[in-house]
């Protein structure tokens, strides 16, 4: 196996001390299954910008001790950056997973100067924020090319830019960026130890996303691209999607889908919004409840398909339509039980409640749970969960 590059080395390292606690440089390399010269080069450079510190000394079994590696205790927080094509959200967040208040700006990811704000936004906060920062994790709707260095995302209006090189140029810190829905299953891997090792995760709001992991890996396909369900085939003859395609999940049941259809059979006023729906649902008018009950539907029907293909041992469902769930859960579970052959009837499907930190916490994770080779290096893309638990 090629070694690493030095700095996706560094990024491993701050990960897996990050998340496990100290270690020696000899088990950082046995875990990392890199040479401990390698190692002893990276940890060299951490040591040097005070983002590892040697804690003590390990127990010896003869012969010299091993002197222990830990994160800088000021350095126990990472910041979490989601991007939606209408606002950037961020929030502070420690190695247990907990999130300081998280702050939202409107933003046009479509503004010919987006990237330029998103990138200020980010470097302000680390600078103005209290305490120094490990890194910065950031979810956004879309895919990295395989360099890892261009991201695409149709809904946001991006087509390979160079996002992760301006954060770096301007923060200096480590930059970690993910598909959303891959981040929240990244921190349901490293934070939720009750999760099956095989479980899809699926979002419902602006967008229809969804992750899946396989033993401890989340997988992303060949491209990046795997989870776009809400790009999958639900109506031949449906409205065009944002990502060019014709009727795609997301043109029937996406928040924007929803609430253009009400507007349309008169459930809504013309400039109807989406809490608009959800309001007129929650005082009982039977049109908003069925509409709900029929985006349960095709939802539950899609995800049978899911089922068909990946055989998952649990479903999760979240994001910031379950708000509303108890709307979309009468279409869905019948018509999700339904499609599925009787063996696979007892799926256990569990709603995720969600909260403004929720992508925040996700986003962050990336640094904790930093992947140990970054896309485009010489060997496969791995989740932490399986080094994190070694010999736990």
């Amino acid at each position: 196996m090629a070694e690493r590059k030095l700095g996706d080395l560094s990024a491993a390292l701050i990960g897996l001390i990050g998340a496990r606690g100290p270690l020696s440089r000899a088990d950082a390399a046995r875990l990392l299954k890199v040479s401990p010269a390698r190692v002893t080069q990276a940890t060299r450079t951490l040591v040097e910008t005070g983002i590892l510190t040697e804690v003590g000394t390990a127990p010896s079994e003869g012969g010299r001790p091993a002197i222990l590696l830990d994160i800088t205790t000021d350095r126990r927080r990472a910041l979490g950056v989601k991007i939606t094509p209408n606002h950037l959200a961020f929030s502070r967040v420690d190695l247990a997973g907990n999130a300081d208040a998280t702050t939202s700006v409107n933003l046009n990811t479509a503004a010919p100067d987006a990237l330029e704000r998103i990138v200020a936004i980010v470097a302000d906060e680390m600078h103005n924020g209290d305490g120094e920062l490990l890194g910065i994790g950031l979810a956004f709707p879309g895919s990295l090319d395989e360099s890892g260095g261009l991201v695409t995302s149709a809904i946001l209006g991006w087509h390979r830019v160079p996002l992760p090189d301006m954060l770096v140029h301007a923060t200096g810190l480590p930059v970690f960026l993910e598909n959303d829905v891959n981040a929240l299953a990244i921190a349901a891997r490293l934070y939720e130890d009750s999760l099956a090792e095989d479980f899809a995760l699926v979002t419902i709001g602006i967008g229809i996303g969804c992750a899946f992991t396989m033993g401890t890996r989340v997988y992303r396909g060949a491209h990046g691209g795997a989870g776009e369900l809400g790009h999958t085939l639900a109506d031949p003859d449906g409205a065009l999607c944002v990502c060019g395609l014709r009727g795609c999940l997301e043109t029937l049941i996406a928040d924007d889908a929803l609430t253009a259809r009400a507007v349309r059979d008169g459930i809504l006023p013309a400039g109807g919004t989406k809490d608009q729906l959800n309001a007129a649902a929650a005082a009982g008018d039977e049109r908003a409840l069925e509409l709900f009950r029929w985006a349960g539907e095709q939802l539950g029907r899609a995800l049978a398909s899911l089922v068909h293909v990946i055989d998952p041992s649990l479903l999760v469902v979240s994001g910031e339509g379950v708000d509303v769930w108890s709307f979309w859960e009468p279409g869905f579970s019948p018509a999700l039980r339904a499609h599925l052959p009787r063996h696979r009837r007892d799926l256990r499907i569990v709603v995720r409640d969600w909260g403004e930190d929720t992508w925040a916490r996700g986003a962050a994770a990336l640094v904790f749970a930093s992947p140990f080779d970054r896309v485009g290096s010489s060997t496969s893309r791995s989740q932490v969960s399986s080094l994190l638990h070694e010999g736990a």
